[in-house]
């Protein structure tokens, strides 16, 4: 009987430390930009995000290092065939994350309306300058923009290969938070994932930690 309760209980670590190691470790940094100070961070009530808007950019990664503006709008596919609606769907999950902690984020339909509009008369603009200049026709304190790494991968599944398959998972991301008003970047925030994390999961992650650093 006592044998018998040991191996219960051995199999019952095993598969909690199998369910830690599924799991994964996530990594998440977060940087305000020189000279940014909190009264900066908490005017911010009405924000746009613009994740998926710059053209993507196969093979190339996620992060913080160089320039801060050299990167806005750009994106990081490394997905052969993949379209941009797994980016559209990640925007979307960010826009909602940011609405649950009661931001006033503009609507993905009038942001599409002003970019179309103003494609013409924003052609030739650095991606930053045209970020602030969309913000500054939508009339929002900041522009939400960064890259993320999406892929596709094989999931073993849990106990039993339940669940097994294919399925999109996110490596690394990065979001910035850019004043309309000054052009400068507020926060910067790097997020990576060893194992790969779900989109909604990630979206939720980057927004928690912008909520934590801006005192919202």
């Amino acid at each position: 009987m006592a044998t018998q309760k040991k191996r219960v209980g051995a199999c019952v670590l095993m598969t909690v430390c199998g369910l830690i190691l599924l799991a994964g470790c996530a990594d998440v940094r977060v940087a305000v930009g020189p000279r940014v100070t909190q009264a900066d961070l908490q005017k911010i009530k009405k924000v746009a995000v613009l994740f998926g808007a710059g053209a993507a950019s196969a093979g190339s990664g996620a992060h913080l290092g160089g320039d801060p503006t050299a990167m806005l709008g750009m994106l990081a596919m490394r997905m052969p065939g993949m379209g941009t609606g797994s980016i559209e769907t990640f925007n979307d999950h960010l826009v909602l994350e940011l609405l649950r902690l009661e931001w006033d984020v503009v609507e993905r339909k009038q942001l599409d309306k002003v970019t179309s509009e103003q494609a013409l008369s924003l052609s030739g603009l650095t991606e930053a300058d045209k970020n602030v200049a969309l913000g500054k026709i939508l009339a929002v304190d900041a522009i939400i923009t960064g890259n993320v790494d999406i892929r596709q991968e094989y999931d073993t599944g849990w106990l039993f290969g339940i669940g097994a398959g294919m399925k999109e998972v996110v490596k690394t991301a990065t979001l910035r938070m850019l004043d309309v008003e000054k052009g400068n970047t507020l926060v910067a925030i790097s997020a990576s994932y060893s194992r790969g994390e779900e989109q909604q999961d990630v979206a939720r992650d980057l927004a928690d930690a912008l909520k934590m650093k801006i005192g919202r």
